[in-house]
């Protein structure tokens, strides 16, 4: 159905105008009420402000996957030293992520153990800068490095991080707990990577790369 701008015309009179006038304007009233949630606007509520929530499971994916604004993929992985995300990206997107790792804690790992995530499923040497705050349970330490693809966690891990991707500006930034590590006590590490790079597209958000076998999951949400 049309929906029709002044549906009255009350200084032009035609035959059977009342009928036709009011069912144009019981039309418009259709149409409006079509963006509120159950078509109801006494709800408040727009359809447009209603999220829908949608995961993919990537497991077992062959070929990337461009994630839809919202949309969250999951990879499981078990006794891994990579993982392969296989999601396409863009330059001007952005995503959250979840790295959660289950292997038993204890003094299993190295502190100088860093797990990587490898863009376009490559590395790119010396093209990375990390800086980091290391926190335990009695020391603290700062570091910059020099890396060849973006750190996202230590050792066994536990991080949430976030990927900005412009060609121009490419950033991974978290927070991570570190354990298993020869201390015995669990580190928390706050960091910042830049890809130090202003021209290479970042078309495939890469793989995971673990300096000892691991367990878990990866949730990766694409916020836009």
């Amino acid at each position: 159905m049309p929906y029709t701008n002044r549906p009255f015309n009350p200084t032009t009179p035609y035959e059977n105008q009342v009928e036709i006038e009011l069912n144009k304007a019981n039309d418009n009233f259709e149409i409006l009420s079509q963006v509120f949630l159950n078509n109801d606007p006494t709800t408040g509520v727009l359809k447009s402000d209603i999220y829908t929530f949608r995961r993919v499971d990537l497991t077992n994916a062959t070929s990337d996957y461009m994630l839809k604004v919202g949309e969250e993929a999951i990879i499981n992985f078990t006794d891994a030293t990579n993982i392969p995300l296989r999601i396409s990206t863009q330059s001007g997107t952005y995503y959250e992520c979840h790295l959660i790792c289950s292997n038993t804690g204890g003094t299993s790992g190295a502190t100088a153990n860093r797990v990587l995530l490898n863009p376009n499923n490559t590395t790119y040497n010396n093209a990375f800068i990390s800086v980091e705050y290391h926190r335990n349970a009695s020391t603290s330490t700062n570091s910059a490095n020099t890396l060849s693809a973006f750190m996202c966690g230590f050792a066994f891990s536990n991080s949430v991080f976030y990927i900005t991707n412009f060609t121009q500006y490419k950033n991974v930034k978290g927070l991570i707990d570190a354990y298993g590590i020869t201390t015995g006590f669990p580190y928390l590490i706050v960091f910042s990577a830049d890809w130090r790079d202003t021209t290479t597209n970042w078309t495939s958000l890469g793989t995971i790369v673990f300096p000892q076998a691991s367990s878990g999951y990866v949730l990766i949400k694409r916020l836009v």
